[in-house]
């Protein structure tokens, strides 16, 4: 059995059947309406039967030898108004059999004009009608293929209602779906390089305590060139040290409850640490900051690590300013260096682990920022400032909202 499978095809016949089929039932309907009534005003109808019925009595009023003569005038007037109305009836019953002799062929021409316009009329409204599911099953084949959607357009907020919300909804749901996306890849990574990570940590820390024994012993010669090499493998096994607890940090979450932090008072701390040694530091708030909770020493050197990337930047002749306020439950801050800013190219990846800039340090940094603000349930973003040089921006929940576990 045969099957429709075109949603198109199947919406032109569904139209074409509504609006051709009730105009070839009231075409052939109104022919024989028009052959039944012409039928019967013709000679074959009630004309003939008038025109028997008044001859009769004309013959009867002739037989009968009527003298009134207005009698026989009316009879005469009768007779010529009788012959008239028969002659013409006559002439429109030829006229009828002919117009129904052409009548079949006009009906089909008519049913083929109606058909026609019924045709271009259905398909009209069937592509109307499929184009916006055509469109749509495009999408679904590009959000599986994890390709770019259409960019909006004016023709979105057109047409039938339903479409453009179903449109916005395909939209919404290929942005949740590459978000997902995104944030599994990061999760993917943010493991494989935990594991590294602390693999790391572990094969750093194994030889360290034998090393800086090793280096004490040395460091405590008497020889004034053994005395110095002692405390340079002291210093170099101290920045090993310090690695290798960056490493070990990586990818834990903060341990212990939270408690209440007074972020002016933490940022004013780090000012203080490190005033004099490098740009120029500044501190500005929008009044008193309140109270939020989370973990003092994640926080710290989160902020610590965002300062000394600033400052770094900026250059012993630079400016750092640090500002921060509230803004509604959010409390904000931002840190602005004067420095060259960050590359373009570079805006997207400088959370990624395996990416830094420095010859020094792990690289590790700044994911490891985004990690600790993440895990307070805020967020920070990093930007280039119109006025020259790179703005980090955190955002934290006030006092209310726990951490993430």
């Amino acid at each position: 059995m045969f099957k429709i499978k075109s949603f198109q095809r199947r919406i032109l016949l569904a139209l074409l059947g509504v609006g051709l089929v009730p105009a070839v039932i009231l075409l052939l309907v109104g022919t024989g309406l028009a052959q039944y009534g012409v039928t019967s005003a013709g000679t074959a109808g009630p004309w003939s039967s008038v025109g028997e019925s008044g001859q009769a009595l004309i013959t009867a009023v002739t037989e009968a030898e009527v003298t009134d003569s207005a009698v026989l005038e009316a009879s005469r007037a009768h007779q010529q108004a009788l012959s008239e109305s028969l002659r013409i009836s006559r002439v429109f019953e030829i006229i009828a059999q002919r117009v129904f002799t052409l009548l079949p062929l006009f009906a089909l021409v008519l049913a083929l004009v109606i058909g026609g316009l019924s045709f271009w009329a259905a398909r009209q409204l069937s592509r109307g009608f499929s184009r916006p599911i055509q469109d749509l099953i495009g999408w679904t084949e590009l959000i599986g293929q994890n390709q770019p959607l259409p960019v909006p357009g004016p023709d979105d907020s057109r047409g039938v209602r339903e479409f453009a919300r179903l449109r916005e909804a395909l939209r919404a749901m290929a942005d949740d779906l590459e978000r997902g996306r995104r944030e599994a890849i990061q999760a993917a990574k943010l493991r494989s390089w935990t594991d590294m990570a602390r693999k790391v940590a572990h094969e750093i820390k194994n030889p360290l305590a034998p090393m800086r024994m090793a280096a004490i012993t040395v460091s405590s010669a008497e020889d004034a060139d053994s005395k110095e090499a002692g405390a340079v493998l002291l210093e170099e096994i101290g920045r090993l040290d310090e690695m290798a607890r960056t490493f070990s940090q990586f990818g834990r979450m903060p341990e212990g409850p939270p408690s209440q932090v007074d972020m002016t008072e933490l940022l004013e701390l780090l000012i203080q640490q490190h005033e004099g040694v490098g740009p120029e530091l500044s501190f500005d708030t929008t009044g008193d900051l309140p109270l939020i909770t989370a973990h003092y020493d994640a926080l710290l050197r989160s902020f610590r690590n965002l300062l000394l990337n600033a400052m770094d930047a900026a250059g012993a002749e630079g400016a750092v300013q640090v500002r921060a306020a509230v803004e509604g439950d959010i409390l904000s801050v931002e840190i602005q260096d004067s420095g060259p800013g960050i590359p373009p190219d570079d805006l997207g990846r400088i959370w990624e682990p395996e990416f830094s800039t420095k010859s020094l340090g792990t690289g590790l940094g700044l994911p490891m920022v985004r990690q600790t603000i993440r895990a307070h349930g805020g967020r920070v973003e990093g930007r280039n400032n119109p006025q020259g040089g790179a703005v980090f921006l955190i955002e934290l929940p006030l006092e209310g909202r726990s951490p993430q576990e």
